[in-house]
C-alpha cells in the first residue's frame, strides 16, 4: 500500500508540473503577440506548396532583383534586413521574405530540412521574382543559395554570402544525441517548454552578444522584443528543432567549387571564427570568390555596419566580376 501511495504521489506530482508547463506553453505564446513587420514595402504573400511565405518589395520595378535571406539565428526574419531595404531599394528591385517557419510566414508542423529552403529559394526566384536575381543569404541559407545557384544558375545574377561559416564546407550527419535531442524537442510539452526556455530573452540576449554584435549597445530592449515575438508564434519551434538537431546542415564545397555563378562572401572582423581563415579557405574550394571583411562587427554585420555593408553590395552587385 505504501509503495501505491508513493507511485499514486509521484502520478499527481507529475501531472501537475505537465499541467503547469502546458499553461504556461500557452501563456508564453499569448503574450508573443501578433507580429508585424517593420520594414517599409509593399506586403506580399507568395503562396507554396508548404504554405504562405510572407515578402516585402520595394524600389522600381524596373529595378535589378535582389533578395534578401535571412539567417537561422533565434528569431529570425526579415527583420534583421531594417537598416538594408530602403538604402539598396534605391538602386534595385528588393524582395525580403520570411523564409517558411520563420516571422509572418506559415509554420507548418513538418520535418524541416535542407531541400525544402533550397526548393523554395529556387521555386520564389522563378515564379515571384522571374528574373535573374541578385541574391543575398546570410548564414546557412547561403549554403542553400549555392546549392540552388548551382543547380538552377538562371536564376541568378550574382550571389552574396554574409558570414558564410567553414562548417558549411564539411559533412553533417546526425548522430545518436541529436536524434535525442529532437525526441525531447519534438515532445508535446517538455519539448515546448524547454525551447522556450533556449529562446527567452535572457537566450536570445545571449546569444545575439556572445555570437551577433561586436558592440553589445546595438541589442537594443526593442530588437530582443521583437526577436522574442517571432520565436514564440505558434508552432516556431519545429526549424529550430531541425537546425539544433543537425538535419539542417549540409555540405556545399562540390557545389560551391563548381559554380559559375559570381560569388561575394563578407565576413565581420570579430567573429568567432577567424574571418581571414574562413576567407582562405573559401578561396580554396573556389579561387573566383571575392572576399571582403568589415572591421567591428561579427555575424550581423549587415547590422553592425550597415553603411559600409549596403554600400559593398551596391558596389560589386553592380561591377563586373570574371569568372
Amino acid at each position: 500500500m505504501k509503495a501505491t501511495g508513493k507511485l499514486l504521489v509521484a502520478g499527481l506530482a507529475a501531472g501537475s508540473t505537465l499541467g503547469a508547463c502546458m499553461l504556461l506553453n500557452k501563456l508564453i505564446i499569448s503574450q508573443a503577440g501578433e507580429l508585424h513587420t517593420v520594414l517599409h514595402g509593399e506586403e506580399r504573400r507568395y503562396p507554396w506548396k508548404y504554405g504562405d511565405i510572407f515578402y516585402q518589395v520595394k524600389g522600381e520595378r524596373e529595378a535589378r532583383p535582389l533578395v534578401l535571406l535571412h539567417s537561422f539565428a533565434p528569431g529570425a526574419s526579415s527583420y534583421e534586413w531594417r537598416k538594408n531595404i530602403d538604402p539598396l531599394a534605391e538602386q534595385f528591385r528588393v524582395y525580403a521574405l520570411d523564409l517558411l517557419g520563420f516571422g509572418l510566414s506559415s509554420h507548418p508542423v513538418i520535418d524541416y530540412n535542407a531541400e525544402i529552403y533550397i526548393d523554395l529559394l529556387g521555386d520564389f526566384l522563378k515564379e515571384a521574382v522571374e528574373r535573374p536575381a541578385v541574391v543575398v543569404a546570410h548564414g546557412l541559407t547561403g549554403a542553400y543559395a549555392v546549392i540552388c545557384a548551382y543547380r538552377r544558375p538562371r536564376l541568378f545574377e550574382k550571389l552574396i554570402l554574409v558570414s558564410p561559416s567553414v562548417a558549411l564546407l564539411e559533412e553533417h550527419a546526425p548522430d545518436t544525441l541529436h536524434r535525442a535531442l529532437k525526441a525531447t524537442l519534438k515532445a508535446p510539452i517538455i519539448g515546448e517548454s524547454l525551447y522556450h526556455l533556449l529562446t527567452s530573452r535572457r537566450a536570445l540576449r545571449n546569444y545575439y552578444d556572445r555570437q551577433g554584435y561586436h558592440n553589445p549597445g546595438l541589442i537594443t530592449d526593442q530588437m530582443v522584443e521583437y526577436l522574442s515575438s517571432s520565436a514564440h508564434q505558434e508552432d516556431s519551434r519545429y526549424p529550430a528543432i531541425s537546425l539544433w538537431s543537425k538535419e539542417l546542415a549540409v555540405n556545399m564545397r562540390e557545389p560551391l567549387a563548381r559554380l559559375r555563378v559570381p560569388v561575394i562572401a563578407l565576413w565581420g572582423r570579430e567573429e568567432m571564427q577567424q574571418p581571414s581563415e574562413a576567407s582562405r579557405v573559401y578561396q580554396q574550394v573556389n579561387p573566383h570568390i571575392e572576399t571582403y571583411i568589415l572591421d567591428h562587427s561579427r555575424q550581423q554585420l549587415q547590422d553592425e555596419q550597415a553603411t559600409r555593408f549596403n554600400t559593398l553590395v551596391r558596389e560589386r552587385a553592380s561591377a563586373t566580376i570574371t569568372q
